[in-house]
């Protein structure tokens, strides 16, 4: 390599390349904020490879079409969230390399969610996962993590009859109620006069929802028609009840269901706090695994809510550390909790309350090697932490150097990469941390 890799971006990310690229043996130099003209000038000098980092895809869009127009083939790396956009920046730059940091994190975050003994998972070909050995971490095949048919079916039912919010609920006693009074007037009709069995649906019927009277209750004996008083007042409850649940239902913004993908599961799933770039990539990953998932997200106004429901996530807007959330959100028969905010405090004080609810979950948080991180474990066992803004780093500092990577990930504080044919091998930075 004769030139230099260009850098441009004034995130922590962009300085994690810059600072593992220079300890690689790279000459790397970065741009924070450049102005075309700048930008221009940088580009005219000799340069190997261009790695532009920013959090705004448009922004990231511009940056790039300028690269190549200035630089036309210059090796291009570039992140970007929004997969139709990378889509079209990959058909129209060849030589450009699309990588979020979403994309380069959620091996190793998905594969502690997995098991404990996965330190990363990668689904191509075949699913595999990477795992500690005595000479480094390795690969291996894994099985399907998902549960069979006939599993996937037993918990969408109980996931159906337990629902998480107290409207969900109302509405679906107050219908189990109203069919339980159907049956049981037309049991008792029928039985005490002998009426055929679609007879007494009919009168039953027509009497729970007060269309009309029942013939059969009016001819009754006593104790009979004190049983039609309290049927029908009770009836009378259950339906403005009913009507009254669903109609806050319909009102309100619904982003759980009761029934079909967005119905919260309840055992065996996954609880993902933060739906960023990262909490969403992790939804959608899980799913297509065939783990169940349920995002928390305390932003009313966050964009991924709306991607989230278009793409059958399940979310539930509320704080991702209060006892109340997780304790109703099934925890202690969760698979994991996986705490991927940006706010690295806040993930610790997560992974806290989740601990304090259910001491056996496994807990995977988003968290740096800094001192906070550091001083937390050892006074407390909060879990896998994963600097994912470091293995973002390095994924986009090995693409840059040319390595075909496919995903990077850590391994007792050191950083590996592995690539396109499988093999896994340790970076040459691996001993620098993300600034």
């Amino acid at each position: 390599m004769t030139g230099q890799i260009l850098i441009v971006g004034q995130s922590a990310l962009a300085a994690g390349v810059e600072a593992a690229l220079g300890v690689a043996g790279a000459q790397a130099r970065r741009l924070r904020q450049p102005v075309d003209r700048e930008l221009r000038r940088a580009l005219a000098a000799e340069i190997d490879a261009v790695v532009v980092v920013d959090r705004d895809d448009v922004h990231a869009l511009r940056s790039a079409l300028l690269v190549e127009y200035v630089r036309p083939g210059v090796r291009l790396i570039v992140t970007v969230f929004d997969r139709t956009v990378a889509e079209q920046m990959r058909r129209a730059i060849p030589n450009c390399h699309v990588l979020s940091m979403a994309d380069a994190t959620v091996g190793a975050i998905v594969g502690p969610c997995l098991d404990r003994e996965l330190v990363a998972v990668h689904r191509a070909a075949a699913l595999t996962g990477v795992v500690a050995g005595a000479d480094g971490p390795r690969t291996v095949l894994l099985d399907h993590p998902g549960p069979s048919a006939w599993q996937r079916r037993r918990q969408r039912l109980v996931a159906q009859l337990r629902p998480y919010d107290r409207t969900s609920r109302l509405l679906l006693c107050s219908m189990a109620g109203l069919v339980g009074l159907v049956v049981a007037e037309a049991t008792i009709t029928g039985l005490s006069h002998h009426e055929p069995i679609g007879v007494a649906l009919y009168t039953a019927l027509k009497a729970t929802t007060t269309v009309g009277p029942s013939p059969v209750i009016d001819s009754s004996p006593g104790w009979l028609q004190v049983y039609g008083i309290v049927s029908m007042a009770l009836a009378l409850v259950l339906a403005a009840v009913f009507t009254a649940a669903l109609t806050s239902r319909l009102m309100s913004r619904r982003l759980t269901g009761i029934v079909g993908r967005r119905t919260i599961p309840r055992v065996d799933h996954v609880v993902v706090v933060g739906l960023g770039q990262v909490g969403f990539r992790l939804c959608l990953e899980l799913l297509a695994l065939g783990v169940g998932v349920v995002a928390v997200e305390r932003d009313r106004e966050s964009r991924y809510l709306r991607m989230a429901k278009r793409r059958g996530i399940p979310v539930v807007l509320g704080d991702g550390g209060d006892r109340f959330v997780l304790e109703g959100l099934s925890l202690g028969r969760a698979r994991a909790l996986a705490a991927v905010t940006s706010d690295e405090l806040a993930n610790i004080a997560i992974s806290v309350a989740a601990l304090a609810v259910a001491p056996a979950v496994r807990t995977v948080l988003r968290a740096g090697g800094g001192e906070v991180t550091q001083e937390t474990r050892a006074l407390f066992p909060v879990g896998v932490a994963q600097d994912l803004e470091r293995i973002a780093a390095v994924a986009l500092a090995a693409t840059a150097l040319g390595e075909p990577v496919e995903q990077a990930f850590l391994h007792e504080g050191r950083a590996f990469v592995q690539r396109t044919d499988g093999r896994i091998v340790p970076f040459a930075g691996a001993a620098v941390a993300a600034a």
